[in-house]
């Protein structure tokens, strides 16, 4: 069995990975050159991780002190370009990846903020966060449609995993089964709302000038 540090440091490595790789993939269908898709790759990695520590005032951020998060993002980045002639969909690529990195970072931010000693709602809110904000730098830099607006089930599915992650170690999990449990349900989430289209749940009244028209 692995240790915690151990089961951690393996989800931060695949979770800059993933992401990163999506955030080159997103370039690259904007037909950005290298460099282009190098930035976005990282913006894409580190985004989400580096907003939950300013919010949590946890300076330096995260990435500045490992020295290996900038080249994972860079390893992500080129994989996703050298791997462009063997994907089929460039965008179903680009959701699945985005998938696997709202999954882990969902439980890494939650778990972040718990080290720093935030409640466990903050704690929450702060994996969707890590999980979400990365993404949404991403699209917005490149004038895309952020997928966290979209109506399918895409914060929800990080927030849940979050819950579960703080959930689990509340009733006595250790952190490593509690965080693979979690990445699980997150992904398995996300994955059903791919797959099948599932819209997130939403409440809306009718608009005044409906009203009027009935």
């Amino acid at each position: 069995m692995f240790s915690a540090f151990d089961v951690f440091t393996a989800l931060g490595g695949l979770g800059l990975f993933v992401f990163s790789a999506s955030g080159a993939l997103t370039a690259l269908r904007n037909d950005m050159d290298l460099f282009g898709v190098a930035l976005i790759g990282c913006v894409t990695g580190v985004g989400g991780g580096t907003i939950r520590d300013v919010l949590l005032g946890a300076f330096p951020v995260w990435w500045i002190a490992d020295p290996l998060a900038i080249p994972v993002c860079l390893a992500g980045a080129a994989v996703a370009t050298l791997a462009q002639p063997i994907v089929a969909s460039r965008l179903k690529a680009l959701i699945w990846a985005d998938a696997i990195g709202l999954s882990v970072f969902a439980v890494l931010g939650a778990e972040a903020a718990r080290a720093v000693g935030a409640p466990t709602g903050v704690a929450i809110f702060m994996g969707a966060v890590s999980a979400t904000f990365g993404g949404v730098v991403r699209d917005v830099l490149l004038n895309e449609p952020p997928l966290l607006l979209k109506q399918d089930i895409y914060a929800t599915a990080a927030l849940l995993g979050a819950g579960v992650y703080m959930g689990l170690l509340a009733i006595g999990w250790g952190r490593d089964v509690a965080a693979a449990v979690a990445v699980a349900a997150t992904f398995a989430v996300r994955g059903a709302a791919i797959v099948f289209d599932l819209p997130s749940p939403k409440y809306a009244r009718p608009r005044r000038d409906e009203l009027d028209g009935v």
